[in-house]
């Protein structure tokens, strides 16, 4: 629960702050010098990972899609809805970065609050083919705290939330994002 609360808590922060900065990126690293320098309470402990939160939902091929069984791959996991135009426009750009990745990296679209025939209907109209996740009842997207759309979150091989952002991303962003992933 203090992991869901600290990854709403982040996404809040991000999206009413007065800069134009939307990243979420992970903290500077630091060497065990100069963490000594700094007062005890001011000491980054970056052993604590924000692990993102398990789910469940119907994929929009019919199957199952659970969260902690994509370990094998780092996801990038994209909040999105058909209505959303600045959905809409980013949606060529990660079929782009699937298709550049496509064996270290799954973008995992979670389409939220429609139902399948409209999501289907607007993936073969775009003719994209990019895994997508069906959160019709939005309990998902609420367990994110996910407020806009898009949303985007990068998640690591080790279910860690290393980068995310709030709002469309160019493909420079996502490739940006994709570079939070440890090699």
């Amino acid at each position: 629960m203090r992991n869901l609360l600290l990854i709403a808590v982040l996404i809040a922060i991000f999206t009413s702050g007065c800069s134009n900065k939307n990243f979420i990126e992970p903290p500077e690293e630091q060497s065990q010098e100069e963490q000594s320098e700094q007062e005890p309470d001011k000491q980054q402990d970056n052993s604590k990972a924000i692990i993102a939160p398990d789910f469940e939902l119907e994929s929009l091929d019919g199957g199952t899609l659970k969260l902690s069984e994509l370990r094998d791959k780092n996801v990038i996991l994209n909040f999105w809805a058909t209505w959303c135009g600045y959905c809409v426009i980013e949606m060529p750009d990660l079929q782009k970065l699937q298709e550049a990745h496509a064996d270290d990296v799954l973008v995992l679209t979670v389409n939220v609050g429609e139902s399948k025939e409209v999501v289907q209907k607007f993936m073969e109209e775009n003719n994209l083919d990019l895994t997508v996740a069906l959160d019709e009842k939005m309990n998902v997207a609420n367990t994110y705290g996910i407020r806009s759309y898009p949303t985007t979150i990068a998640i690591n091989k080790n279910g860690e939330a290393v980068s995310g952002y709030v709002g469309m991303l160019t493909y420079e962003q996502m490739e940006q994002i994709y570079s939070y992933f440890e090699e």
